[in-house]
């Protein structure tokens, strides 16, 4: 008999109080193939879009930003890193990706491409004007957390589809099991906790490591 039909069967002879769920969790289930292809499609993202900002010459990329930033309202709340704008929208991003277990993992596809385009645009365009020590300073201090939480929505994006497909095809007895969901609700506020974490590590400490790193001026304007 299979894990999931083990656990199933454990449902259905009343296994079902949060000890007894405890007792049955893994949480390495969420974190397999899907895993790895949520990973894949970012960073392949993240290379194509490195490539082309690559191939554009600097002078232009600084003539389309300056281009942005004239027309950005005066008030804008770009320019001033705050915790609550940028929490917020991490956790905007964080909640499509997660979609994609509503919407057969569409929505965590378009947020990893989109997310990945992102990062491998900036981090073509910071590195010539600086170096690749300011590029990772600027980016591990919360990016190990931020993107490790976006990989993990995304594999739990894909996966939950994956399951539904796999019942409807009579491969497995349930969709997903009890104890998957409650894997799945201690995973959730897990992934809320790093989102959170990682926005206070970008207000509060990025900067100075990329200024401890390469100086003040670092950065460029």
């Amino acid at each position: 008999m299979s894990a999931r039909a083990d656990e199933a069967a454990a449902e259905q002879h009343g296994a079902e109080s949060p000890r007894s769920l405890r007792g049955e969790v893994r949480f390495r289930r969420w974190l397999g193939w899907h895993l790895a292809v949520s990973v894949a499609i970012f960073f392949a993202s993240a290379f194509a879009a490195y490539a082309v900002v690559g191939s554009v010459p600097v002078a232009q990329l600084e003539a389309l930003v300056e281009e942005a930033q004239a027309g950005m309202p005066s008030d804008s709340p770009l320019p001033e890193l705050s915790f609550v704008p940028l929490l917020l929208n991490n956790l905007r991003a964080l909640l499509l990706i997660g979609l994609g277990a509503v919407t057969g993992g569409l929505l965590s596809l378009f947020g990893l491409v989109v997310n990945g385009a992102i990062v491998g645009a900036v981090v073509s365009f910071v590195v010539r004007q600086s170096s690749w020590a300011v590029v990772l300073a600027a980016l591990l201090p919360h990016g190990v957390l931020e993107l490790s939480a976006f990989f993990v929505a995304a594999s739990i994006g894909l996966r939950i589809p994956h399951r539904f497909l796999r019942y409807l095809l009579g491969w497995d007895e349930t969709p997903l099991t009890r104890v998957e969901l409650f894997e799945l609700a201690v995973i959730s506020v897990v992934l809320v906790v790093m989102i959170v974490v990682a926005a206070w590590i970008e207000v509060n400490v990025t900067l100075d490591v990329v200024e401890w790193v390469a100086g003040p001026d670092a950065l460029p304007e």
